[in-house]
Formats: C-alpha cells, structure tokens, sequence
C-alpha cells in the first residue's frame, strides 16, 4: 500500500504481517510527530517506510511500486496541494497502482468540494469512480469523512464491501480537468 499523507499514521494500525505500507511525507516535523508522539507506525504489524520529501518527485524516481492501493490523504486542510490532483499526477499514481488496484482519495474538506475535479479526472482517464461517506461518531470523536475510489476495472469496485458502501459518482461536465498547467479552485468553494 501506497500512502501520500502520513498524518499520525493511524492507517498503519490496520497493517498486518506481511503488509508493506510506504508513506509519503513533505513535512519532516510530520514525521518526527507521528514517530515521537504516537504509536502507530511502530506498533503495525506491517512493514512501514516513510519517504521524507514531495511525494510527486519521490514516486517519479521509484520503479513502479505495483500497489493493491494507494492512498491519496492530503486534502482535507485548508491548502489544497492541486499539483496532486491533476491529470499528470494522476497517470502517476496509476503507474504504480496494479491493473486492478484501487486509488483512494481522502477529499472531506469544509471548504472545498474536489468531487467535479475527480469525476473529469476519473472519465477523461477511463476509470470508475464511486464515492464513499462515512459519518461521524460523536462517542468515539470521529468525524464525517468523504472519499473517493478509482479503479480501472469496474468489477473492482462492484466488491463487496465497496459495492453497498459506495454511490456511483454524479457526472460534472462543466468542470475543465486540472492539470500541471491548469486549475481553478473557485468553481468549487462550498
């Protein structure tokens, strides 16, 4: 499994014997964090790396990774990293995705709706798309979250649990797909 976004690296948690789980992390404090003040990451039973650096140019230097899934968690802050989410960076995460892999999108964001971006990603690129929403806990303290999976193979996603989890995604054809030299996040603001 491929991860942008390590967070305090609580999807290691769900790693068992056998797992490879390589996160992708700019931040170095990021990091230092989730290594010093939280158990994560050395409590998984997978194998877990951490490379420090802008995911993009890290993945461009690696040989394809063949991921059952990666992960894209870098967006529900209030800065959008778009170069993340453009058609270039998207054939990327594809290279190194398995044929029948999934790419999962984190997108829960108070401020900007990235689902319009996805859809004209996901059908420009010939993928299938569903979306996934899970509501919050106010017992546990967890939060509504949105996510968005691709996959190149629709019967992927026709699996359950996906299948009962996840609603087709409505089609926006009025929004112009990002790439490394367009984007425009204002036809998006909730």
């Amino acid at each position: 499994m491929g991860i942008i976004g390590l967070g305090a690296g609580i999807i290691a948690a769900y790693g068992r014997t056998g797992d490879v789980y390589r996160f992708y992390e700019i931040n170095p404090l990021v990091v230092k964090i989730a290594r010093t003040d939280f158990t994560y990451l050395r409590d998984s039973r997978a194998d877990v790396e951490v490379i420090l650096g802008d995911a993009r140019l890290s993945l461009e230097r690696e040989a394809a990774q063949d991921y059952d899934i990666f992960i894209v968690d870098a967006f529900s802050g209030d800065a959008i990293p778009i170069h993340l989410l453009t058609r270039e960076a998207l054939q990327l995460y594809l290279s190194h995705l398995k044929k029948d892999g999934i790419l999962a999108l984190h997108i829960s964001n108070l401020y900007i709706d990235l689902k319009p971006v996805i859809q004209r990603l996901a059908e420009k690129a010939g993928l299938e798309a569903i979306a996934v929403n899970t509501a919050g806990n106010s017992e546990t303290g967890a939060n509504d979250s949105e996510w968005v999976l691709l996959s190149a193979t629709g019967e992927t996603l026709e699996k359950p649990p996906l299948r009962s989890a996840g609603k087709a995604m409505p089609r926006t054809p009025d929004v112009r797909m990002w790439t490394d030299d367009y984007s425009s996040l204002f036809r998006l603001l909730k």
